[in-house]
């Protein structure tokens, strides 16, 4: 591909832009409810004032009545074929790009962009702090994968398909965007080539496209930013003060039949799609009665085998901003 874009995406939006900062969530039907479900929590823990919540969604999607109070600016984004030709797995949709074309449709209104998965959730206020952080010239920063947490010099399997040497390789749950720095580097063009390039090898959509693209030229966040829950450190985001903790996988609070995930995240959404989104099934949640004592016995041995090397990989972040290089 050129250094120009030879489709422009478009936007149309609920209301003008309010401030030169904004969070985006960019989402499909599905995950249309869980994205106003976060950014709920977005308006009630932060200085709203700050920042504009953005939700990208499809044609047609409102948000409730109930909570109109929360002055959400909705958009529809079309990019009109751009992502034609390239890999999309059965669970997802075209939404799974949308990150990517954020800093091209909202240039003229935003300088940096927050953008969070919808399959998170969100602790407490500072979030603004992010919008703040030096860059050091580059065009995001985001946090590192969890299987690099404990194990910083691991070959990821995406760069290894591709044929790339090890990198750090992060999460794209959570990017903090310099709109100009992306745009200047050609981001979302490279990302576009490099995808139909290898479209016969991806396997993580925007996430891989990323990655490969920029090989480890991102600034490094502290996982207290994008804390993807995963069993082997559970025990972790109790003591830690997470800002926001992301579902990676399958497994979701809406979906934990098998009450794997600390039932406070089912409870919590729960509440808030009965009152908001009453046609939606509810969400069931483990009795204290069934907790699994074989469970808790493996998962508290994970988290002592694991204590000592994720203590190490935290002390990298002294001010839980940035890493330490």
């Amino acid at each position: 591909m050129s250094g120009s874009i030879a489709m422009q995406p478009r936007k149309t939006t609920s209301r003008p832009a309010q401030s030169s900062r904004a969070v985006v969530f960019c989402v499909d039907e599905t995950y249309f409810p869980y994205a106003i479900f976060a950014a709920s929590q977005l308006a009630h823990t932060s200085r709203h004032s700050d920042f504009d919540i953005v939700v990208c969604a499809p044609e047609g999607m409102s948000v409730p009545d109930t909570l109109s109070d929360l002055k959400i600016r909705l958009a529809t984004i079309a990019t009109d074929g751009m992502f034609d030709g390239l890999y999309i797995d059965e669970r997802r949709t075209e939404a799974v790009y949308h990150r990517l074309v954020l800093p091209e449709v909202f240039a003229d209104e935003y300088e940096r962009l927050l953008y969070l998965d919808a399959d998170i959730f969100i602790h407490g206020g500072g979030l603004v702090s992010l919008f703040d952080v030096n860059l050091g010239g580059h065009a995001l920063a985001a946090v590192r994968d969890n299987q690099q947490w404990t194990k910083p010099s691991r070959h990821m399997a995406d760069f290894a398909n591709m044929g790339i040497g090890p990198e750090k390789y992060f999460n794209s749950g959570v990017l903090l965007i310099d709109v100009a720095t992306f745009r200047s580097q050609k981001i979302l063009e490279r990302c576009i080539a490099y995808g139909r390039e290898n479209n016969d090898k991806l396997r993580q959509h925007d996430q891989e496209l990323l990655n490969c693209v920029l090989k480890g030229d991102w600034a490094e966040l502290s996982p207290i930013w994008n804390w993807q829950q995963p069993v082997r450190s559970a025990y972790f985001e109790v003591m830690v003060p997470v800002a926001i903790t992301h579902f990676i996988g399958p497994r979701k609070p809406w979906n934990d039949i098998e009450g794997k995930l600390p039932p406070r995240f089912a409870i919590a959404f729960r509440a808030f799609l009965n009152l908001h989104f009453p046609e939606m099934d509810e969400i069931k949640v483990l009795k204290a009665s069934d907790v699994s004592a074989a469970y808790i016995a493996r998962l508290t041995i994970k988290n002592i085998l694991r204590a000592r090397q994720l203590r190490r990989y935290l002390r990298r972040f002294p001010d839980d901003m940035l890493a330490e290089e």
